[in-house]
């Protein structure tokens, strides 16, 4: 049984980027005028299916971290990402001005894990635009 689920390891690691980027300005979180939408994704697989377990696995991983700079290129920026590493959890933070751009992405991940991404605001942006009328 684990002791902490994923919720809660989800929202520390949001809060912990959160809390390193304090100084960001909305302008560069996400908002209209900016470089794009700001996705949370989380990426899952069992420790007995870990694709690390083999050389193959272990590269198309590899090669998947590696494929950072040809995304950027496409206009994928990283903000940040977090691994647990005993629960093969994965958390990435990504800038992108199309969900096109997010999926093509995370293709290489798709054969070996269970994920998805999500399109998030700052919590700023969201208080401004939830204000009663």
């Amino acid at each position: 049984m684990r002791m902490v689920n994923r919720g809660t390891t989800f929202l520390a690691l949001f809060l912990a980027l959160f809390l390193s980027l304090e100084s960001t300005t909305l302008a560069e979180w996400g908002t209209a005028d900016s470089e794009g939408t700001i996705y949370v994704a989380h990426w899952t697989h069992t420790p007995e299916n870990c694709p690390g377990r083999s050389k193959e696995g272990a590269k198309m991983l590899s090669d998947f971290w590696a494929s950072r700079d040809e995304a950027a290129g496409k206009g994928i920026k990283i903000l940040g990402a977090y691994v647990t590493v005993t629960e093969h959890d994965y958390y990435i933070i990504v800038q992108a001005k199309d969900y096109a751009s997010v999926v093509e992405f995370f293709l290489p991940l798709v054969p070996t894990q269970t994920g998805s991404f999500r399109p998030v605001l700052p919590i700023e942006e969201w208080l401004r635009i939830n204000q009663p009328k």
